[in-house]
């Protein structure tokens, strides 16, 4: 028996060091490298050696702004047992190619999993919430960014506190961090949208530090 654990090792190391250089040449923005290298390894028989294919080549050319092509890397990827980055992966690809339906729908199937997962894995929901509209405001889909950043609002205004180490370790972005977005969305939707109004009702239901932060965040927006 401790014979054939200690064969198992041995055929595995080599199937890592693979891979774990094609993504020290990722880091190292040798995407030619990676793609050449990560196309041989699409069919691999181990399933965690194809999943990494399908992903290295997928960030490849990602990174190089060619979200359209990235994509069916990612979707490829999510049939190999995947995990909440796997789905983030498909997120951001689909929206920032214009694919909004495969977006919103990797988006659902994303949090769905943290559900059924008890909201263990990284990023939390909130977190994913924050970067699809970071995502949708990227292409000018500025209502569906606003419906995640409400939803986002939801969160602080149940937590009431705003503490930067308060919310971070509850798995919530820093309310500054998604403000930000939020005024890009505003100013995306114009003057149709009341943005005083809406930093008004919600600074109402903050703490002393969010109510502060907000008026100064609503002083800078034009009326």
């Amino acid at each position: 028996m401790l014979g054939k654990i200690k064969e198992l090792f041995k055929k595995k190391a080599p199937d890592l060091s693979v891979t774990n250089e094609l993504w020290e040449l990722l880091q190292g923005e040798k995407y030619d490298e990676v793609v050449f290298g990560a196309e041989k390894l699409l069919n691999n028989k181990s399933e965690a050696i194809a999943k990494d294919a399908c992903k290295l080549m997928g960030m490849s050319l990602f990174r190089q702004a060619k979200y359209q092509e990235a994509l069916p890397y990612f979707q490829k990827a999510t049939e190999y047992k995947p995990e909440v980055n796997d789905w983030l992966n498909v997120i951001t690809a689909a929206t920032l190619s214009k694919n909004i339906d495969a977006g919103r729908s990797a988006f659902e199937k994303a949090v769905q999993l943290q559900l059924d997962t008890g909201n263990k894995e990284q990023p939390s929901i909130p977190f994913m919430r924050q970067y699809y509209a970071c995502a949708l405001r990227d292409v000018g889909e500025f209502d569906l960014a606003l419906e995640q950043i409400n939803e986002l609002r939801k969160i602080y205004e149940q937590l009431k506190i705003t503490d930067t180490t308060f919310v971070y370790i509850r798995g919530v972005p820093f309310l500054s961090h998604t403000m930000d977005v939020a005024v890009d969305v505003f100013n995306g939707l114009g003057t149709s949208f009341d943005a005083h109004e809406w930093i008004k009702n919600f600074s109402s239901k903050l703490d002393e530090e969010g109510q502060e932060y907000l008026a100064e965040v609503s002083a800078k927006i034009h009326s």
